[in-house]
């Protein structure tokens, strides 16, 4: 049985970037998801047409809420891919996360669209210490354009690694 790492150890990962995280965007996926939130509002949601009639998803912007769909799965896919100087991984069972807070701060950002297309998530590593032998972290995600011309979100994302995780 290995040594638990210290804190102090853990302190080389702050700041560590974490891989982009790309995602599409669909106006009838943003509309769905307004739907199954039941907000209904003509802002987030298109009613179904009738008959052979097309829904034109062109004038809803994605309900803020939206932005889980893009930052939560990166955390699975990139968190434990961050590795320290000596080739350790950060994580060590994935399994042994919980997710403890989530916050959006869409200040400075511009509404996303279905004429956006596609988003990129790029995050990293703000805090970590231990406490009650748990591994607690803070992670913050920027969402921005392909080309990065645009910001359309700031996520924190709160958890922490139980024992035999970190």
């Amino acid at each position: 049985m290995s040594e638990p790492r210290s804190e102090e150890y853990f302190k080389q990962f702050i700041g560590k970037k974490m891989g982009v995280d790309k995602y599409r965007i669909k106006g009838r996926k943003i509309s769905a998801y307004a739907e199954s939130l039941g907000d209904l509002n003509s802002e987030f949601y298109v009613a179904p047409p009738e008959g052979d009639v097309k829904a034109d998803f062109s004038g809803i912007v994605a309900h803020p809420a939206y932005a889980a769909t893009y930052t939560i799965p990166g955390l699975l896919s990139q968190l434990p891919e961050i590795k320290g100087e000596d080739g350790q991984p950060l994580v060590k069972n994935i399994g042994k996360i919980m997710h403890t807070a989530q916050s959006y701060d869409f200040e400075g950002c511009v509404p996303l669209t279905a004429a956006d297309k596609r988003v990129v998530t790029e995050s990293e590593v703000v805090d970590l210490f231990i406490k009650n032998e748990k591994l607690w972290i803070e992670l913050l995600y920027t969402t921005k354009s392909e080309d990065g011309s645009k910001i359309f979100c700031k996520t924190t994302i709160k958890g922490l690694l139980r024992k035999g995780g970190f």
